[in-house]
């Protein structure tokens, strides 16, 4: 009797484990439904962005060429998008290039996740730049008859939280912007490894390895936006040169809110 018992036991643990009633699937069942909210938060609030051209920059001793570039940025406040600054110079200055010298940018456009565009190679003069603190720019593209740009076009905006209002530490969770196989932008839920001042902002070494692609896409915790995707850094074999693995460094943002002009679109 003992060991039929036994027997129905083990078929009931199987059962359960496989239909999840064990205590594990249970709770990933209850916390699964509110990441993926808040990945369909993040994401929506989520748009490529695309410069278009290239200039040269001459520094009176070398030449440095400047392309164009297709990467993510947060939609905040429903008319700023919050992302890196890819080109080696201040923003601005790149956009003064592209006004007033030839062959400079032509244009910029930005995307939906889906493909659809919100620009198409619209001016330089769509936008302003408000801020560049640290590896962080933010971009201000107004508002049309009193409602901000994004919000206009139908997207959503990232909640923001400021650097008293989080609690960060290694291995803290994070969701990050991030890109799969496919290239579709994805979010990736993962951990602080470090946390380091760095001049005018402090940066995140986070233990997912990001695609390229991903650079300026967001950071989040607890659904609130941190920062923004500036770097990965490959782990390589010094041997082989194969890369084995690596970390992605963000660009914190919430300690960047002071008279530069994060605090206009932030507060």
């Amino acid at each position: 009797m003992k060991k039929k018992l036994f027997v129905i036991a083990l078929l009931v643990i199987g059962l359960g484990l496989v239909l999840g009633f064990s205590p594990v699937a249970n709770a990933l069942r209850q916390r699964q439904p509110n990441y993926q909210a808040i990945e369909r938060q993040i994401l929506s609030a989520t748009v490529r962005i695309q410069f278009h051209g290239r200039i040269e920059i001459e520094d009176g001793y070398d030449s440095q060429r400047v392309n164009g570039t297709l990467s993510h940025a947060t939609i905040v406040k429903d008319r700023y998008l919050v992302t890196h600054n890819h080109f080696g110079i201040p923003l601005s200055q790149a956009v003064q290039y592209g006004r007033y010298s030839n062959g400079g940018f032509t244009g910029v456009s930005v995307f939906k996740l889906d493909g659809e565009p919100v620009l198409s190679q619209a001016p330089l003069t769509t936008f302003s730049v408000v801020s560049e603190a640290g590896e962080t720019t933010l971009l201000d593209f107004g508002v049309i008859e009193g409602q901000g740009f994004f919000d206009r076009a139908g997207l959503t905006s990232a909640k923001f939280a400021t650097w008293d209002e989080i609690e960060l530490r290694p291995d803290s969770e994070v969701a990050q912007i991030d890109k799969d196989e496919q290239g579709n932008t994805t979010v990736v839920w993962t951990q602080i490894r470090d946390i380091l001042p760095d001049k005018e902002q402090h940066l995140l070494h986070l233990e997912n390895f990001i695609q390229l692609g991903a650079s300026g896409g967001g950071a989040y915790v607890d659904g609130y936006h941190i920062g923004n995707n500036w770097s990965r850094i490959p782990l390589v074999d010094a041997e082989t040169g194969e890369v084995l693995s690596g970390y992605s460094v963000v660009a914190l943002n919430a300690d960047s809110i002071d008279s530069t002009g994060f605090d206009a679109a932030y507060k």
